[in-house]
Order: structure tokens, then sequence, then C-alpha cells
């Protein structure tokens, strides 16, 4: 699990030096989440250590929503001000995001039954 752990540190400390270094406005951790990625991807397969480290932050995931609630909770004056703004960012970013999925779903089912031929 100690080698799972470092492996996540690795990524998460290379995607903020990547940040800082080009001045990004994405966060490091979110470069080195993708990095990780990548590099799972390659190599097609993850291992025992890195799958336990995940297991156990996963249970630890819901806390992690707390601050961004209060943030929220903070912000009501410009929640009001913005609301239809916001209503319908959400509600068209969610239609995109469900049409895209379904249209990738119908590709890869189709390239999966060509496959099998």
């Amino acid at each position: 699990m100690l080698k799972g752990i470092i492996v996540l540190l690795f990524f998460q400390f290379i995607g903020e030096c990547i940040s800082k270094l080009f001045s990004l406005l994405v966060p490091g951790p979110v470069i080195g989440m993708i990095l990780l990625l990548i590099f799972l991807m390659i190599r097609k397969s993850s291992f025992k250590s890195l799958d336990n480290a995940v297991f156990i932050h996963l249970r630890y995931l819901p806390m992690l929503f707390i601050p961004a609630a209060m943030g929220i909770i903070t912000q009501v004056d410009i929640l009001k001000k913005e609301f239809w703004a916001i209503l319908i960012s959400l509600l068209l970013g969610t239609i995109i995001a469900l049409i895209f999925s379904a249209k990738l779903m119908d590709y890869l089912t189709d390239k999966k039954a060509k496959n099998e031929l």
C-alpha cells in the first residue's frame, strides 16, 4: 500500500510542478490525475498497492464535498443574482454530457460488435 500512496503523491507532485512551471489555471492535482490516467492506460493495468491506496481514500471522498457546500452557502447573494445563468448552464451542460455519453456508448458498442465478428 505504501507504494500506491507514493505513486499517488508522485503524480500529484508532478502535476503541481507542471501547473506552477507553466502558470496554468488548472490545479496541479487535476493535472496529476490526468497524468496518472495516461500512465495507467499505457500500462494497461493497475497494481495491488495502488488499488488498496485508492480504496482507502475513496471511503473518505464524501468529506471533500463539505468545503464546497460551505463555499456555496457563503455565496448566496451571488447565487440569487446569477440564478438563471447558473440554471441554464447546468441544464445545457447536463444535456450535452448525456448526448455525448450516449453517442460514445453507441460508437463503442458498434466497434465492439464489429470486432467480435
